[in-house]
């Protein structure tokens, strides 16, 4: 997997096409990877194009907005702060952080980067969050597809987007 390349960078862009091959393998999914803004200030690391397909992540919006974050420890309030002012931004309602150990702070607790969850989904923006292992995990584009309707249909219910 990614956790093989030789430098941090490599590591990066190994998880990028990754991501992107899983979005391409999905029913009804295509995937754009490493899209900048108009004016170079700002890079969506993958964007998704969902056709809603019955066998495909029929749950999620047609537009979503992907950032990876392969790192050694979870993902930060900053960073994720960030991909939510993208999301904001964009008038995107749901963005996937694939992070490879999840995002700081306590979900039962919403402290660090789970208090954003919250934030985001109360001004009607949803981050699913999704860990390395889970992606480990996979076996078939199938189970990819349950894993993002069921994170999906749970960060509606609850407010918050992260594994249980």
């Amino acid at each position: 997997m990614a956790a093989s390349a030789l430098d941090t960078d490599t590591q990066g862009k190994a998880y990028e096409r990754l991501i992107v091959y899983l979005f391409e393998s999905t029913p009804g999914c295509i995937a754009e990877p490493n899209v900048i803004s108009a004016f170079g200030s700002e890079q969506v690391d993958v964007a998704v194009g969902n056709l809603r397909v019955p066998d495909g992540p029929a749950l999620l919006p047609a537009t979503l907005l992907v950032e990876c974050k392969d790192w050694s420890k979870p993902v930060d309030s900053n960073t994720l702060g960030y991909f939510i002012n993208t999301l904001r931004d964009r008038s995107v309602e749901v963005g996937l952080m694939f992070a490879g150990h999840g995002i700081t702070g306590d979900p039962r607790d919403f402290t660090y980067a789970h208090s954003l969850l919250i934030q985001a989904s109360a001004r009607g923006i949803r981050v699913l969050v999704v860990t390395t292992d889970e992606i480990a995990a996979l076996t078939s584009s199938t189970d990819f597809v349950n894993l993002l309707n069921r994170r999906h249909l749970r960060a509606v219910a609850s407010g918050m987007g992260v594994p249980r």
